[in-house]
C-alpha cells in the first residue's frame, strides 16, 4: 500500500497542473475577446489616453464615444496624475495595447501569487488554495481578467506594500500605498495600519505619506483646477453605480433594502439621508469591533497576530467601503483562506469553502425566488466577506489559552 505521502505528492502536482493550464484557458479567453467587449476597462481608458493627447476633457464621456468608440461607455474616474500611465499603452494601436495591457495583468497575477505564497501564506498554502483563488467570490480573479481594471495592479503594490510592513519597513509600505492610490485614491485608507503596526515613528510615517499624497495631486489641481474639479464630480458620481452583484458593497445593499421597503410599506420613495444613516451606523459598529479585535490581536503572543490583524483590516475594509466592485474582492483571497485553515475545522471548513466559491446565477424563473436572488444571492460576497470577517473577531476574542478551531484535538 502506498503511504499517504506518496500520494499526496502527484495529487498536489495534479492539482498545480491544473490550476495553470485553467488560467491559462482563462488568459487565452480574454485574448481572444478583444471583439467581444473583454477588457471594456481597458478600452474607455485607452480613448481618455488619446483624448488626454488632443488636450481635451479625458473626464466627459461624450468624448470617448466621439473620438474613439460608441462602446467606450466606461468612463475615467481615476485620478488626473493617472492618465499618463494609460498615455503609454497610447504609443501603440489598440490590438497591440489590448494584449500588452493582458500580459502586464499576467505577470501581475503571477507576482501575486509568489509574495502571497512566500510572505503570507507560507505554511497554509497549498493546491486548495489555487482551486479556492480561481472559485472565490464569484471567480473575482476572472472578473478582473474580463473587464481590463488596474485592480490587479494595485493588488500588487498593495500586498509587497503589507509585506514591508511585516517586515517593519514602515517607509516602503508608505511608499508602496501611496503609488497605489495614485489612480482610485481609496486604498489611502490602508496606511492607517501604520498607526497600529508601524512601529515608534508611526505617525510620522502616517502624516507624511498623506502630506506628500495630497502635495503631489495638489499640484496637478493647481496647475489645472478644471480636471481637478471633473475627478471630483466623477469620484462622488461612482455611488450611483449599478448596484447589485457587479457592485456588491454594504453601502450599496442598504440602499437596495431600505428603497424596496419604503416603496413596500409607504408607496414612495425614502429620504437618501435614510439609507447613509443606516449605513453609518452599521459602519460604526464594524469599526469599533474591528478596533477592539486589533487591540486583542495586538497583545497576542502569536506569530501570526500581524498577519490576522492585516487580514482583518483587509475585510473590515471591504465591508465598509460604499463602492467596492466585484473583482476588488481579490483583496479577499488570502485573508480567507487563511482563515479557513487556521480558524476552521471539520465540515466547518469545507461549508466555508464552499459558500466562498459559489457563482452566481443569471436570474431565477421560481416565483418569489427574485427577493432572494435581488437581495442576497447578488450580493454573496459581501455576506461571505462578513463570514470570514466574523471568523478574525472570534479568534480576537476568544479567552487567553483556549485552543484553536483547527487545532488536532487531544
Amino acid at each position: 500500500m502506498p503511504r499517504i505521502g506518496q500520494v499526496r505528492r502527484p495529487l498536489r502536482l495534479l492539482a498545480l497542473i491544473g490550476f495553470f493550464l485553467y488560467s491559462a484557458f482563462l488568459l487565452v479567453a480574454v485574448a481572444r475577446g478583444i471583439d467581444e467587449r473583454y477588457q471594456w476597462d481597458f478600452k474607455s481608458h485607452y480613448c481618455a489616453a488619446h483624448v488626454h493627447k488632443l488636450g481635451l476633457n479625458f473626464y466627459d464621456e461624450p468624448y470617448l464615444r466621439h473620438y474613439c468608440s460608441p462602446d467606450a461607455s466606461q468612463y475615467y474616474s481615476y485620478t488626473p496624475l493617472s492618465i499618463w500611465f494609460f498615455r503609454f499603452f497610447n504609443l501603440f494601436p489598440f490590438g497591440t495595447a489590448y494584449y500588452l495591457f493582458l500580459a502586464l495583468k499576467a505577470l501581475a497575477l503571477a507576482a501575486l501569487f509568489v509574495v502571497w505564497i512566500r510572505v503570507f501564506l507560507e505554511k497554509e498554502a497549498d493546491p486548495g488554495f489555487f482551486v479556492f483563488s480561481l472559485l472565490a467570490f464569484n471567480g473575482a480573479l476572472f472578473l478582473d481578467l474580463r473587464a481590463g481594471n488596474v485592480s490587479l495592479l494595485e493588488q500588487v503594490g498593495l500586498w509587497i506594500g503589507l509585506a514591508f510592513l511585516l517586515k517593519k519597513k514602515p517607509a516602503l509600505f508608505s511608499l508602496c500605498v501611496v503609488l497605489v492610490a495614485t489612480f482610485k485614491v481609496v486604498p489611502l485608507v490602508f496606511l492607517a495600519l501604520l498607526l497600529f503596526l508601524g512601529g515608534k515613528k508611526k505617525a510620522w510615517y502616517f502624516g507624511g505619506s498623506l502630506l506628500v499624497f495630497a502635495a503631489v495631486h495638489g499640484l496637478s489641481f493647481v496647475l489645472n483646477p478644471f480636471l481637478g474639479k471633473e475627478f471630483i464630480r466623477v469620484f462622488f458620481s461612482m455611488l450611483r453605480e449599478t448596484r447589485g452583484i457587479t457592485n456588491p458593497s454594504s453601502f450599496l445593499w442598504l440602499q437596495d433594502i431600505v428603497e424596496s421597503s419604503s416603496l413596500s410599506l409607504f408607496g414612495g420613495q425614502a429620504p437618501r439621508l435614510l439609507g447613509f444613516g443606516i449605513w453609518a451606523a452599521v459602519a460604526g459598529l464594524i469599526v469599533f469591533l474591528t478596533w477592539k479585535a486589533f487591540s486583542r490581536l495586538r497583545k497576542s503572543p502569536g506569530g501570526d497576530s500581524a498577519k490576522a490583524a492585516i487580514y482583518l483590516f483587509c475585510l473590515a475594509y471591504a465591508l465598509l467601503m460604499p463602492r467596492f466592485k466585484d473583482y476588488s474582492y481579490v483583496l479577499l483571497l488570502v485573508p480567507a483562506y487563511f482563515a479557513l485553515k487556521k480558524y476552521a475545522a471539520g465540515m466547518g471548513r469545507l461549508f466555508l469553502f464552499g459558500l466562498a466559491a459559489l457563482s452566481v446565477a443569471e436570474n431565477s424563473s421560481l416565483p418569489g425566488f427574485q427577493v432572494v436572488f435581488g437581495y442576497l444571492w447578488n450580493y454573496i460576497p459581501l455576506f461571505t466577506a462578513a463570514v470570514f470577517w466574523g471568523l478574525y473577531l472570534r479568534h480576537a476574542f476568544r479567552p487567553p489559552g483556549a485552543p484553536s478551531p483547527s487545532s488536532p484535538a487531544t
